[in-house]
């Protein structure tokens, strides 16, 4: 059954029902259902009827985070077709985050988060605010039954499956851990998590850095590259052999004094379509005038950063990136002011243009993909902070003048897109 919203302060079931008969000012996602039927393995939400005219459609995956559900894209008819539940636990927020699509096996990943039940301020302060243990889930493509779960650590926060799809990455942009152990690094460190894409066990768990978010992994899957939030550095980490080994590279030559509060604030990573570079987007905790975020590229030949071609002139605070088809811009989502930027990839580095949206185009830009049509599809947040709670949507772009050409509506927060054809 399809999440709807519902006024309620808390996901305690006597909570829910005394407010939902009082009434209140906030506004978060209730289930209609009170029982577990929606998060059973046999539970069937088919979305997807081929055709002749739909078998090799391209359709865009959306994970709403304060929604409990993935929405399905249709990018040729250009509407939304479906929002089906993904979560696990009744009666509460499951806190889906980013997701990925395996159509050879028939399978769609997404971490649930758990956020509390009352969301901090600022607009992510809810990914690293839980100290719940976090679960990655495995769905079938098809009709989103349950195919598996995966226990992970608290605040799970980007994943990506490994080039032969064999391995789920998690990491855990855990800042309660951080502010729990202070002085103590290693404490505050949290973790890589390896699932097994198939059996969903999980099969390693790698001490990183402080609160890591955004990951890329190698082409050849021997290397995880982790924007390390707390330590003010990027994470490389060996996993091609039995013993990993981690190396943390500062973005500007030493380690975050008080991880607790960084002075860059890694969070997004964005790699090249050959693998020689990852940029690194940093969201600084205190983003002012001179540091609005620092967008910078990682050299994954020689594991250094290229301070030739880096900027903090941006508008906005600067996001989930992606690159143009040609390969010579990218194209950087921007926050604060909220916006697009394009950014040379190659020496010598220049910002090429930057145009702020309204909010009527795009409030909160997270994340910027190119689809299967050329066009650019980027995830708008919208307002979800402790008055108000909207649905967010994808805004489509030009890939040329990157003006907003059309709109998907989604739901609550969210957070990432994937792309993928209909299944096999």
């Amino acid at each position: 059954m399809n999440p709807t919203r519902r006024c309620v302060r808390s996901f305690r079931l006597l909570l829910v029902l005394a407010v939902g008969a009082a009434g209140c000012g906030d506004e978060i996602t209730r289930y209609v259902a009170p029982d577990a039927s929606p998060w059973s393995a046999a539970t069937s939400n088919s979305w997807y009827a081929p055709d002749g005219g739909t078998r090799d459609a391209w359709f865009g995956f959306v994970s709403n985070s304060l929604m409990n559900s993935i929405s399905v894209l249709d990018l040729r008819a250009g509407r939304t077709i479906a929002t089906l539940p993904v979560g696990v636990v009744p009666l509460a927020e499951n806190g889906p985050h980013h997701l990925a699509v395996d159509r050879a096996a028939g399978a769609v990943f997404t971490p649930l988060s758990f956020p509390p039940a009352s969301i901090p301020t600022g607009p992510h302060a809810a990914h690293g605010s839980s100290t719940r243990p976090g679960v990655l889930v495995k769905r079938a493509l098809d009709d989103f039954r349950l195919l598996g779960r995966a226990d992970v650590d608290a605040n799970p926060g980007d994943m990506v499956l490994s080039p032969d799809r064999t391995r789920v990455f998690v990491s855990h942009y855990d800042l309660v851990r951080a502010q729990a152990h202070p002085g103590d690094r290693e404490a505050q460190k949290s973790a890589l998590v390896i699932v097994d894409a198939r059996t969903m066990q999980r099969t390693r768990t790698i001490p990183v850095c402080v609160a890591a978010h955004g990951m890329v992994v190698s082409p050849d899957g021997n290397t995880v590259y982790m924007a390390c939030y707390g330590d003010d550095a990027i994470a490389v980490v060996s996993v091609g052999t039995d013993t990993p080994t981690v190396n943390l590279v500062p973005v500007r030559g030493q380690l975050a004094s008080n991880p607790t509060a960084p002075t860059w604030g890694p969070y997004a990573l964005t790699p090249s379509p050959d693998g020689r570079t990852v940029w690194v987007s940093c969201s600084p905790p205190n983003p002012s005038a001179g540091n609005r975020g620092l967008f910078i590229a990682f050299d994954t030949t020689t594991n250094t950063f290229d301070t030739s071609r880096a900027t903090t002139g941006l508008i906005g605070t600067p996001y989930f990136a992606t690159y143009a088809a040609d390969g010579a811009s990218i194209v950087v989502p921007l926050q604060g002011r909220d916006g697009v930027a394009r950014v040379s990839a190659a020496p010598p580095f220049r910002v090429m243009s930057q145009q702020a949206f309204t909010s009527e185009e795009c409030t909160l830009p997270h994340q910027l993909s190119r689809g299967p049509d050329g066009r650019y599809y980027l995830v708008c947040e919208g307002i979800h902070d402790r008055v108000r709670q909207e649905r967010g949507w994808v805004a489509v772009l030009d890939p040329d003048s990157l003006a907003v050409t059309g709109r998907f509506d989604v739901g609550v927060f969210p957070d990432a897109i994937y792309f993928s054809q209909g299944p096999q």
